[in-house]
């Protein structure tokens, strides 16, 4: 080829090349039209001025359509998250064109369901969530919302996980959950204990799901049993169904459940005095417990006591008390009867027995059998009578002579008005009685109760007919009720009695004492009704101490009593309801004997310490 040929070859490529640069100048001039107008497309939720406002700044009527602001306007709509397509076109017009933004919307949710949820109702859980009816089916919301469905579960206290969450071509959005069942339950540490104590402690079986606050009350509970130093949880994945199930582990550390005491005193009433006393909490590994205790010298006394948690496979419970003793009693007060002391030694020697027996998930009824011989009083009161002629006069004199006979007390040398009568305020005698009762218990835990409630009524017979030397009937009622607040507790307490027939001095009610009225003395109102309300606000300091403050309300009221004396009887020192009050403050130790108590009360009488093991209720 000569070299004419090649140059015009080079030149006629030039020339092409030099073609095609000014063609594509001229279609991008073309491709670069005038903005007349902004139409949307395909929208139904999204509102057009929605999505015009977003891209607003780039496609404005009069400003040039470029490729890089096609772009960028697409960009945006699709990032508003409402949408699985968008495109940008245009429509020539007369004067520029016409852009088109066409998109397609996301699904709607047209329908929320909830599957396999059994202890959370489906509106609690759709208000836990943020998705609703007519939501765009988003799915990073959605997974949010499985989150929410789980902490929803685990701040009610249960375990649950969500499998599924997913919509349907129908616009159907349905989250399946998969609650947490207990698979299994092991007990770890018990060396002298059997493991069915523990089992039937904690209330809980294999196969049930699993509550947080359940779990949390059989720990309690079996804290309160006093057979364990601790008593920890754990949770182990299933083997079965390891994401779904789980594992209850219960670690327990037995503790000392025998307790063995000597005491010696000297007193000049009583001389030497030995006191001997032994107790077992979990006899032959069983959760039974058993007490005696003896008391030697100058007052000779012995009390034992036996309590089976589990009497049958029914869950009946038995108590068995069998004693000789003396203790301490104060008599009636008053204007009309005047007393060598305020206060005497009353001795009882008997037993009882109670059968306590489920017949409901909370109820149970019981009954005791009481068979006690009280003694009588060794002081005697005195009293003025102001017809010393009539059959109370006659009968006071002789009644009088006899005990001044017999006590060398000095009587009134003559029988003029009025005639002062000395009789032994307590006769003593046998009592033999039946009670009956129904008791309704929702206290999450019976030793120490954080919430619930306790309802009793029972009825107590004494009559001949049982063998006894009384008979009266006794009507009893008592509610209390528990009160959370965060860690303290609001405790209160409603009592009420009344007697049927006229029963002794020794079996009447009387408010006064630790476990009745605090700031005044043992029995210090004695009466044929009773009227009482305790409330205690009580604040854990640590684990094994509680400090408690208290209002007690209450009365023992109305009737009188009858002594040996024909005709001549005692009235209670408040025949009618009389609200005596009293405050005070208190500690609650956690010992290796037990919970004490030690409470400090005021009262109208002035101050009373009172010392106790438990809860006064």
């Amino acid at each position: 080829m000569s070299m004419d040929s090649k140059a015009m070859r080079s030149t006629a490529i030039l020339l092409a090349m030099m073609s095609m640069l000014l063609c594509g100048a001229a279609l991008a001039e073309e491709e670069r039209p005038l903005i007349g107008e902004v139409v949307v497309e395909g929208n139904d939720f999204v509102s057009r001025e929605a999505i015009i406002d977003v891209v607003s700044e780039l496609l404005k009527p009069g400003e040039e359509l470029t490729a890089t602001r096609r772009a960028e306007a697409r960009r945006l709509v699709m990032r508003m998250g409402y949408f699985d397509e968008v495109t940008i076109s245009t429509e020539q017009l007369e004067v520029g064109v016409r852009v088109v933004i066409t998109v397609v919307e996301k699904q709607r949710i047209e329908e929320i369901v909830f599957a396999g949820n059994t202890v959370i109702s489906d509106d609690e859980l759709a208000d836990a969530i943020v998705s609703q009816v007519g939501h765009i089916a988003d799915e990073r919301s959605i997974a949010r919302d499985v989150r929410r469905i789980e902490d929803r579960y685990e701040a009610g206290g249960y375990i649950a996980r969500v499998s599924e969450a997913k919509v349907d071509d129908f616009g159907v959005l349905t989250f399946v959950m998969e609650e947490a069942r207990i698979e299994d339950i092991i007990i770890e540490g018990l060396r002298r204990t059997d493991e069915e104590v523990v089992l039937r402690e904690i209330d809980i079986e294999a196969g049930e799901l699993f509550r947080q606050e359940e779990v949390a009350t059989g720990i309690r509970r079996l804290y309160a049993m006093g057979l364990f130093e601790t008593v920890e949880m754990e949770l182990r994945p299933g083997v079965a169904n390891p994401l779904r199930d789980v594992i209850l582990v219960i670690q327990v550390e037995e503790a000392r459940t025998g307790r063995a005491a000597f005491a010696m005193g000297w007193s000049s009433l009583d001389n030497l005095v030995v006191m001997l006393s032994a107790e077992e909490k979990n006899l032959f590994g069983r959760g039974e417990r058993a007490s005696a205790t003896l008391e030697l010298g100058g007052r000779e006394s012995y009390q034992f006591s036996y309590f089976d948690p589990y009497f049958d496979a029914a869950g009946t419970t038995m108590k068995l008390n069998l004693y000789d003793s003396e203790r301490r009693r104060q008599f009636l007060g008053g204007a009309l009867v005047d007393t060598a002391e305020g206060e005497f030694d009353e001795r009882r020697t008997g037993g009882d027995v109670t059968m306590v027996r489920p017949i409901g998930e909370r109820r149970r009824v019981s009954m005791t059998l009481r068979s006690v011989e009280v003694s009588s009083a060794l002081f005697h009161g005195s009293t003025f009578v102001d017809d010393p002629v009539g059959p109370l006069g006659t009968a006071a004199q002789a009644a009088s002579t006899e005990i001044q006979q017999q006590s060398s007390v000095r009587m009134p040398g003559d029988f003029g008005s009025p005639v002062e009568v000395f009789a032994p305020l307590h006769p003593g005698g046998r009592v033999n009685s039946l009670t009956l009762g129904v008791i309704d218990d929702r206290r999450d835990v019976r030793a120490d109760p954080r919430a619930g409630s306790y309802s009793s009524v029972s009825y107590e017979q004494a009559g001949r007919v049982l063998g006894g030397e009384e008979q009266f009937g006794k009507l009893s009622l008592e509610h209390r009720h528990y009160h959370s607040l965060g860690n303290d507790v609001i405790a209160l307490r409603l009592m009420g009695g009344m007697s049927l027939g006229s029963p002794p001095l020794y079996e009447s009610f009387s408010v006064g004492g630790a476990h009745t009225l605090r700031g005044y003395e043992l029995d210090r109102w004695r009466g044929e009704s009773l009227l009482l309300a305790n409330v205690e606000y009580r604040r854990p300091i640590t684990d094994a101490l509680t400090a408690v403050g208290f209002v007690d309300v209450g009365n023992a009221f109305g009737g009188e009593f009858e002594t040996v004396v024909p005709g001549f009887s005692m009235p209670a020192e408040d025949q009618t309801f009389t609200p005596h009050v009293g405050v005070g403050a208190g500690i609650r130790v956690v010992t290796p004997l037990g919970p004490i108590r030690l409470d400090m009360g005021f009262g109208e009488d002035g101050s009373q310490a009172h010392f106790s093991f438990g809860h006064t209720f």
